[in-house]
């Protein structure tokens, strides 16, 4: 109920003010732009050295790397990362940024750190030196995997049944914001992670009188670069397509349950009931929706749902 409630808000958002000041950068569109620019790269240090520098250390520098990942085999699945990216010392990071709610994340997720393991590999080399590489996951909704816990940080890594780690060159960290949003409304102690979420969660909202001269160095520069008068006129059409696309899909899903296809969406999506899934990507398709938009959604391929359509 809390990711509902969240979700809610948000929507409510953009849909009533129309004369906001800032993009939201948690948005397809700011996201990438905030922190996939070598301009704000000092943006992208100072948001992951509050979140997992005492795990990983100190980031001083990052190379921003291609964020597509094409397989060995011509079969296999091509990935594209929201940012990936190395520092100094070699050690590699994927970071994501998850709207919507979608079945087979976790095996995504996986499979994207898979593809960064296996592009290491040097032919012919009998040692399998790897580097570290974190997989950095922000959920605009609570994953299924943390039901019961009311945490919104979690770090997840290769263990035995003793609790102790087998190997610990992968390490998975998941945000869960609306979880995050319940602590902040407690008033918990502010961390430099607190103040970095509570920014960019809440900035969309705000106009310049709610910031003034408060804010200094990074959190000032998020602030300005935040400003939806700074787009050019393709980038504000960008935008706006990547929050109309969002908000397409968490309408479309709304209407099939409201048509009474809820028990076949969850049954369908969950227990593999094949009527269920295709009345939902039906419905999808009805109102509109495009098949990519569709396949991140659902978790369904793009061949499984022009096989529906058929």
């Amino acid at each position: 109920m809390i990711w509902v409630l969240y979700l809610c808000s948000n929507l409510k958002h953009f849909i009533m003010n129309k004369d906001m000041i800032f993009f939201d950068p948690l948005s397809d569109f700011g996201f990438k732009r905030i922190f996939a620019s070598e301009n704000n790269k000092d943006l992208l240090i100072n948001f992951l050295n509050a979140c997992i520098a005492d795990d990983v250390g100190i980031i001083t520098d990052l190379t921003l790397l291609p964020n597509e990942q094409s397989g060995v085999w011509p079969q296999e699945k091509r990935v594209i990362f929201d940012i990936f990216c190395r520092n100094a010392d070699g050690e590699h990071f994927i970071i994501e940024m998850q709207r919507a709610r979608q079945h087979f994340f976790p095996e995504r997720v996986i499979t994207y750190v898979s593809r960064v393991v296996s592009s290491q590999a040097e032919k012919g080399a009998r040692r399998y030196n790897i580097p570290y590489i974190y997989s950095f996951n922000i959920l605009d909704y609570c994953a299924s995997e943390f039901d019961g816990c009311d945490n919104f940080f979690h770090k997840v890594q290769l263990k035995n049944e003793h609790n102790e780690i087998f190997c610990d060159k992968t390490t998975y960290y998941f945000v869960e914001l609306p979880k995050f949003a319940a602590v902040k409304d407690k008033g918990s102690e502010e961390s430099p992670m607190h103040k970095w979420l509570d920014l960019l969660t809440s900035i969309a909202s705000r106009t310049d009188q709610d910031y003034g001269s408060a804010e200094k160095g990074v959190f000032q520069k998020l602030i300005e670069e935040c400003k939806i008068s700074k787009l050019s006129k393709m980038e504000k059409e960008e935008y706006e397509k990547s929050i109309f696309e969002y908000e397409d899909v968490q309408d479309a899903i709304a209407c099939a349950r409201e048509d009474g296809v809820e028990e076949g969406f969850e049954k369908g999506m969950e227990k593999g009931l094949a009527a269920g899934k295709k009345q939902l990507v039906l419905n999808m398709l009805a109102y509109g929706l495009d098949v990519e938009t569709i396949s991140a959604s659902t978790g369904l391929t793009q061949d499984e749902i022009f096989k529906m359509r058929e």
